[in-house]
C-alpha cells in the first residue's frame, strides 16, 4: 500500500505542480478585450492599473500554489494513508485560490472602467444559424474517434471471450509496480468494468470536441475576419489534440483490461503513464500556445480572407459586463445559446439562464458529488 500511497503523491504533486504554475500565466492566455471578465479596449492592458491588476493577481495565485504544495507534501510526510484525499481535493484548492484572486479584480477592473470612461463597442458573437462561426461536425477529426471504438470494441470482445476460463478470483487492481494487489470473485460485471469506462471516457471526449466546436464565438469587432480565422485554427488544433487523446486513452483502459482478462500478464506502468501524460501535455501546450479561443495564435493572409468571405451575418450584438456574474457566470435570457466563449482564460463558458445548462450543472454536481462519495465508500483502503 506504501507504493501506491507514493504514486497518488507522486500524481497530486504533478497535477499541483503544473496548475500552480499555469494559474498566473492566465491573463497572459485571455484576450486583450477582456481584463479580468471586464470588457475593455486592448489598449488599456498597458496601463498601469491594469498591470497592477495582474500583479495583484500573480501575487496570490502563486501564494496559494505555494501553500497548496507545500500542505500536500505536509500531508503526505505526516499521513499518507490520507494522500487519496489529497488527490481528489487539491485541484479544488487551487480553484478557491484563483477565485479568491480573481473575483477583486473583476470588482476592481469594473471601477477602473467606469473611471478611467473606458468605451468599448458591443461584443460580437455568432448566431446560432450561422454555420461558419459555429463549426461544423463534419469538420470534426473523426478517424481518432473512430480509433478509439475500435480498442473499446476489443476489449469489450476480449472481455467475454476470456470469461468462461478465468479463475473464480480475478486481480482488480496493480501497485505501481504492476503487481496484482487486489482480487475480486469473477463477475461479468467486474471483467468489463474498465471497458465501461473506455467507452465512457472516449464519450466524454468526443462531447468536448463537439462543445469546441458548437460553442457560440466572442468575436474581436475590430478584427472580425482574423478573429473568425484564428478561432478556426484553433477548433483544428484542439479538435485533434483532443482526438489523439481520446485515441490513446482507449489504449491505455485496453491494456488495463487485458491484465484482468489475462491473470498473468502485466504492462509495464511507464506505458501507461506515457499513454495518458503525453497526449494531455500535448493538449495543454496547444492550449497555451494558442491563448483563449485561438487567440494568440498567427494567421496567414489567405486564412483572413477565407474567413472575410465566410457567412458572417447571422452576427449581431452580444451582452455586456452587466450580463456576467463576477465575470466568470454568464447569464442572459435574451440569447438562445447554452455554450458561449468565456471572458477569463477558459474558452468555452455556459449561459446559465438556459434550463439546459440548469439541468446539466445541477446533474454534474450531482455526478461530481455522488463519485466522490463512492470512491470513499467503495475504497476505504485507500484512505
Amino acid at each position: 500500500m506504501s507504493e501506491l500511497h507514493a504514486f497518488l503523491f507522486i500524481t497530486n504533486l504533478c497535477v499541483v505542480l503544473f496548475c500552480g504554475a499555469l494559474l498566473p500565466v492566465v491573463p497572459l492566455l485571455t484576450r486583450k478585450s477582456f481584463l479580468f471578465g471586464v470588457k475593455v479596449p486592448p489598449e488599456a492592458q498597458a496601463t498601469d492599473e491594469a498591470k497592477a491588476l495582474k500583479r495583484n493577481y500573480v501575487t496570490v495565485t502563486t501564494a496559494g500554489g505555494v501553500i497548496v504544495l507545500a500542505a500536500s507534501v505536509w500531508q503526505y510526510m505526516a499521513a499518507p494513508n490520507y494522500t487519496m484525499l489529497a488527490v481528489m481535493f487539491s485541484p479544488f484548492a487551487l480553484m478557491a485560490a484563483q477565485f479568491a484572486a480573481f473575483v477583486p479584480n473583476h470588482a476592481k477592473a469594473l471601477k477602473l472602467k467606469a473611471r478611467l470612461g473606458w468605451r468599448v463597442a458591443e461584443t460580437k458573437y455568432a448566431d446560432t444559424k450561422t454555420s461558419f462561426t459555429r463549426g461544423n461536425l463534419s469538420a470534426m477529426p473523426h478517424f481518432w474517434y473512430i480509433a478509439a471504438i475500435i480498442f473499446v470494441f476489443a476489449s469489450f470482445a476480449i472481455a467475454l471471450a476470456r470469461y468462461p476460463s478465468l479463475p473464480d478470483s480475478i486481480p482488480t487492481h496493480w501497485n505501481f509496480n504492476m503487481e496484482p494487489d487486489a482480487w475480486s470473485p469473477k463477475s461479468l460485471g467486474t471483467v468489463l468494468f474498465v471497458s465501461v469506462l473506455n467507452i465512457a471516457m472516449v464519450a466524454i471526449m468526443w462531447l468536448t470536441g463537439v462543445l469546441i466546436e458548437k460553442a457560440k464565438l466572442q468575436i474581436d469587432h475590430r478584427e472580425p475576419a482574423k478573429s473568425f480565422a484564428q478561432h478556426k485554427k484553433y477548433r483544428r488544433l484542439m479538435g485533434h489534440g483532443i482526438g489523439f487523446l481520446a485515441v490513446t486513452l482507449a489504449a491505455a483502459f485496453l491494456i488495463l483490461s487485458l491484465q484482468t482478462a489475462f491473470v498473468g500478464f502485466t504492462a509495464p506502468m511507464w506505458l501507461i503513464l506515457g499513454l495518458i501524460l503525453v497526449p494531455s501535455l500535448l493538449l495543454c501546450i496547444i492550449s497555451v500556445r494558442a491563448g483563449q479561443g485561438g487567440g494568440l495564435l498567427k494567421v496567414s493572409a489567405p486564412e483572413i480572407t477565407a474567413a472575410a468571405n465566410s457567412d458572417t451575418a447571422g452576427n449581431h450584438a452580444m451582452s455586456d459586463d452587466k450580463y456576467w456574474a463576477l465575470g466568470l457566470f454568464y447569464h442572459n435570457p435574451d440569447d438562445p445559446a447554452c455554450f458561449v466563449g468565456d471572458r477569463f482564460g477558459g474558452n468555452i463558458g455556459l449561459n446559465y439562464a438556459r434550463l439546459p445548462v440548469k439541468i446539466g450543472t445541477a446533474v454534474g454536481i450531482a455526478a461530481l458529488v455522488a463519485s466522490y462519495a463512492w470512491v470513499i465508500v467503495r475504497f476505504p483502503s485507500l484512505f
